[in-house]
């Protein structure tokens, strides 16, 4: 009777944690960046940004970002603790009329995605402890030439962001699904 009731706790305890722990649908495991650029320590290289994102602010407003052949720019960020990574990958660029700043950062296994928009930058970033989690929705490759590098970012589901955490309202807005980048990043300095 003791072993049943010992099985029976176990099981109820077993149930609780799959029902309640945590689960965040924001997530899925890494699988690494395939970039040309993914073991360099340090530089700074430029290039153009392209394509379209889809985005809805806090009051269900669409807005439509568009970036055609805008300034871009890759840093990359030497860590100098090298914990996971030797360093931190950091892409941005600006819509076409400059006044929308998307930046995009990679380390280890792990990513972020942030728009400066209407004055206010919103964040969604897995780049934490363990570095081993990328955006769920959020696709990625790299295409190689001899000079140039394009990084493909493709939204496939909603992706919410977060204005910063010392705001005096929390806000959010989302990259909606069919929003695509394209950084074409100069493979000389």
């Amino acid at each position: 009777m003791k072993n049943i009731r010992t099985v029976i706790i176990i099981l109820l305890i077993s149930l609780s944690f799959s029902t309640f722990g945590q689960n965040d649908s924001r997530e899925i495991d890494g699988i690494g960046f395939d970039s040309v650029f993914q073991n360099l320590e340090s530089g700074n290289f430029s290039g153009t940004v392209n394509g379209v994102l889809i985005v809805k602010d806090s009051e269900n407003r669409q807005s439509l970002l568009d970036f055609q052949g805008s300034f871009a720019k890759l840093e990359i960020e030497k860590d100098e603790h090298e914990v996971y990574d030797t360093s931190y990958k950091k892409y941005s660029g600006k819509t076409t009329s400059g006044k929308t700043e998307i930046k995009y950062e990679t380390y280890a296994y792990a990513n972020s995605i942030g728009i400066e928009f209407r004055g206010e930058f919103y964040e969604l970033t897995l780049i934490d402890g363990a570095c081993d989690l990328v955006i769920n929705g959020l696709e990625y490759s790299y295409e190689s030439e001899k000079s140039t590098e394009y990084l493909i970012i493709r939204i496939t589901k909603e992706i919410e962001l977060m204005n910063r955490y010392d705001s005096k309202i929390r806000k959010a807005i989302k990259i909606l699904p069919n929003s695509t980048l394209v950084f074409a990043i100069n493979r000389n300095k």
